[in-house]
C-alpha cells in the first residue's frame, strides 16, 4: 500500500474566457471542479496505475463533501481528519491565447488537537505502508517541528519516502533525508540560495545532497524533460512531441510514477522514463492528475533518456 500526504488539500475550480479583462465583469465557461492537492493527485493517478492507496490530510468545511465522493468514485482509501476550519478553494483561469492565470486561496488554520489526530493516524498507516508521498503546502498551525514528526515517522515505519514541496519545507525535508526528493527547476534554485542556476550547477548541488544522504534528487524541468541524480550518476530524460491539452498535475503524476518505482527497485534509467512518459499521458488529457494507460505504454519507449558523462560522487 502507498500511502500520500496532503496538509493543505483544495478544492480545484478550472473556468474559461475568451480574454481575461482586470477590473472588468468577465464572463467564465466552468470546465470542471475537482478534489485536489497534490498527494490527492498522486492518490488518483495511482488509482489508475491499479495500485492500493490511502490518502491522508486535513479536510473540512462545505466542501469536504466533493473530496469524500472522489474518493469513493476513484476507489481511494480515505483517512482524512475532520477540521473545524474550510479546505481552500483554488480557481484556475484559462484564456483562448493559452495564458493561465491562478488564484489561490491560503487555506484553514488547524488546531493542536487536530494535528495530534492527524499525527496518530498518519503512524498507524505508515506501519502498512510500503511507501509514502508527503506533498504540497502546509496550512497554518502546522508547525515545523510536526512537519519534522511526520517525515521522521514516515521514515521510521515505511520502506520508502517522497517528499514534494517547497520553500522552507523543501529545506527541512532535506535535512530529514527522504528517499527521493522532486523539485521543479524554481524550487531546485531556491534550495541553493539562488535566482537561477545553470543545469551544471544543479547537477553539482543535486550530487551534494546525495553525498549527504538523499538517495535521489528527480528535477523536473518542465518542457525540458527532468534530471535524475543519484549515486549512480545523472540521467537526463525528455518526452516525445505532443498535443499538450494541460499540464496542471504534471509533477504529481511523475510522484506517483516515482513511488511505485522505487517500491520495485527499478534502476535509475527506468525510474526516470516512465516517470516522464507517465507526466507526458497526463498532459495529453484535459483531466487533471488523470491518465489513459494505452496513452503511457506508447510513450515509455519513445522517450529520450540518456545518462551524462558528469564525474561521480566522490
Amino acid at each position: 500500500m502507498i500511502t500520500t500526504v496532503t496538509l493543505n488539500p483544495a478544492l480545484d475550480k478550472l473556468l474559461e474566457t475568451d480574454a481575461l479583462e482586470v477590473g472588468k465583469s468577465n464572463r467564465m465557461r466552468l470546465l470542471s471542479v475537482s478534489a485536489a492537492g497534490k498527494g490527492i493527485d498522486v492518490a488518483k493517478v495511482l488509482c489508475d496505475l491499479h495500485k492500493e492507496v490511502e490518502a491522508t490530510g486535513f479536510l473540512g468545511g462545505d466542501v469536504a463533501d466533493i473530496f469524500v465522493r472522489c474518493f469513493q468514485e476513484e476507489g481511494i482509501g480515505n483517512s482524512f481528519v475532520a477540521i473545524e476550519g474550510s479546505t481552500r478553494t483554488n480557481i484556475q483561469l484559462f484564456e483562448k491565447n493559452g495564458t493561465r492565470t491562478e488564484l489561490l486561496e491560503n487555506g484553514p488554520t488547524v488546531t493542536e488537537a487536530e494535528c495530534t489526530l492527524l499525527m496518530d493516524r498518519f503512524r498507524s498507516l505508515a506501519e502498512k505502508s510500503d511507501a509514502v508521498t508527503i506533498c504540497g503546502s502546509v496550512p497554518q498551525g502546522v508547525s515545523t517541528d510536526y512537519f519534522r514528526e511526520l517525515l521522521r515517522t514516515a521514515r521510521k515505519s515505511c520502506n520508502f519516502v517522497i517528499a514534494d514541496t517547497s520553500g522552507e519545507w523543501l529545506s527541512i525535508a532535506v535535512e530529514e533525508k527522504p528517499d527521493l526528493i522532486k523539485p521543479n527547476r524554481d524550487e531546485m534554485t531556491d534550495l541553493m540560495g539562488k535566482e537561477e542556476a545553470t543545469d551544471e550547477e544543479i547537477i553539482v548541488f543535486g550530487q551534494q545532497l546525495v553525498g549527504k544522504g538523499v538517495p535521489y534528487v528527480l528535477v523536473s524541468l518542465g518542457g525540458e524533460g527532468a534530471m535524475l541524480i543519484c549515486k549512480d550518476g545523472v540521467w537526463r530524460g525528455k518526452a516525445p512531441e505532443i498535443e499538450v491539452k494541460s499540464t496542471l498535475g504534471c509533477g504529481d503524476t511523475m510522484v506517483a510514477s516515482l513511488s511505485v518505482s522505487l517500491f520495485e527497485k527499478r534502476p535509475p534509467e527506468y525510474v526516470l522514463r516512465h516517470s516522464i512518459a507517465l507526466s507526458a499521458a497526463n498532459a495529453m488529457t484535459f483531466e487533471t492528475a488523470h491518465v489513459i494507460l494505452e496513452d503511457y505504454k506508447k510513450l515509455i519507449p519513445l522517450c529520450d533518456v540518456v545518462k551524462l558523462d558528469v564525474p561521480a560522487l566522490s
